[in-house]
């Protein structure tokens, strides 16, 4: 039996799992067109070589997919159209995908975040924390701490930047503050590394931080943070979502006795692994749909659905399931996206079309 040490199987899934002004510019050059048939058989887009990170829906109702090697994919009426860095984009290494007020996309990257106008591409840096040490060197040294994780634009315009180690900063415009760094636990070289994987904002406009290093969750209210630790089922949090009537949910990794927590602005309740679809305490990925009803990726198991009392795992048509999903997003004309390692799959309310090709 292999046994790994906590903070060696922190620096490892974070890895394998990984929501100032412009220093320049790339004017961005015709992109590669995937496809302009408009026909289901036709219109496939090759799986790139890792798969499918993370997915996006823009306020123009344009999707948006992000990959950990091959750019971004856009698809807009039936095209799909891949960005990489020969188009302009700052890196092809993308952790996620974001909106603000003015119709720019952000994408976060090794290097700092990169801003598209869909027009031209801009290398935005955030400031590089010094959070490198003789352990993490040596633990893991692929790992960049000063990786953009999470983008978020709250309610006055200022940009939020959750980092793969340095905690979080807020971009008012004119100058960074750091929050968060000092939050989780210590390691072997006496610093916290807190990893922000997602935000969010609820109906009160406070904005909910997620900790992959042991921090729970933490709450800014405009003037001060919270911190929710003890309170959770686990403090390895991996995603926070606010859903439609205000009611926060909480995403874990599932050490402890974790799983799925929710708050309801009083109390915390925790749902546990079940025999009937949430089959593992490891949730990364929260979505909403119409009917309210909640969409689970988790790394490790079946993609599942929750209504509020029961969970069950999703299946296809013809009783297909689909494992390891890492986000759920939806379209202008309501169907669910999904994707993954290993494809990209669109569902219409009955079947479950694969969008990928080999």
């Amino acid at each position: 039996m292999i046994v790994l040490k906590k903070h060696a199987l922190l620096i490892l899934l974070t890895f394998l799992l990984i929501s100032c002004n412009a220093q320049h510019k790339i004017e961005a050059e015709t992109p590669g067109i995937i496809t302009h048939e408009n026909n289901q058989a036709a219109n496939k887009i090759p799986l790139p070589e890792h798969g499918f990170y993370s997915g996006f829906l823009d306020s123009q109702g344009v999707l948006w997919f992000a990959s950990r090697g091959n750019g971004v994919f856009k698809l807009d009426q039936n095209t799909f159209t891949n960005f990489t860095t020969k188009d302009g984009l700052c890196d092809d290494n993308i952790s996620c995908i974001a909106e603000d007020s003015k119709g720019n996309l952000w994408f976060g990257t090794p290097n700092g975040a990169c801003r598209f106008d869909r027009t031209t591409f801009s290398h935005f840096d955030i400031p590089q924390s010094d959070t490198s040490s003789v352990w993490l060197d040596e633990v893991y040294p692929v790992v960049n701490p000063n990786q953009v994780m999470a983008v978020l634009e709250d309610q006055y315009g200022d940009l939020w930047f959750g980092t793969n180690g340095a905690g979080v900063y807020r971009y008012d415009g004119k100058t960074f503050q750091q929050y968060l760094s000092d939050v989780g636990m210590f390691y072997e070289d006496g610093q916290q590394h807190n990893i922000i994987l997602s935000m969010a904002e609820d109906l009160n406009n406070d904005i909910w931080f997620s900790s992959l290093s042991h921090g729970g969750v933490s709450r800014f209210d405009g003037k001060e943070f919270t911190h929710y630790v003890n309170e959770l089922s686990d403090d390895f949090v991996r995603v926070v979502f606010c859903d439609s009537k205000g009611k926060i949910w909480i995403g874990t990794h599932g050490n402890q006795n974790g799983g799925l927590d929710s708050f309801d602005g009083n109390t915390f309740t925790a749902f546990h692994k079940t025999n009937d679809g949430f089959s593992h305490n490891n949730v990364r990925w929260i979505y909403e749909d119409k009917s309210g009803q909640l969409w689970l990726g988790s790394g490790t198991t079946n993609l599942c659905l929750f209504d509020g009392k029961h969970f069950k795992s999703f299946e296809g048509k013809d009783g297909h399931t689909y494992d390891k999903i890492l986000f759920v997003v939806d379209d202008q004309g309501g169907n669910i996206w999904f994707g993954s390692r290993n494809g990209l799959w669109k569902y219409d309310g009955t079947n479950v079309i694969e969008m990928t090709k080999n």
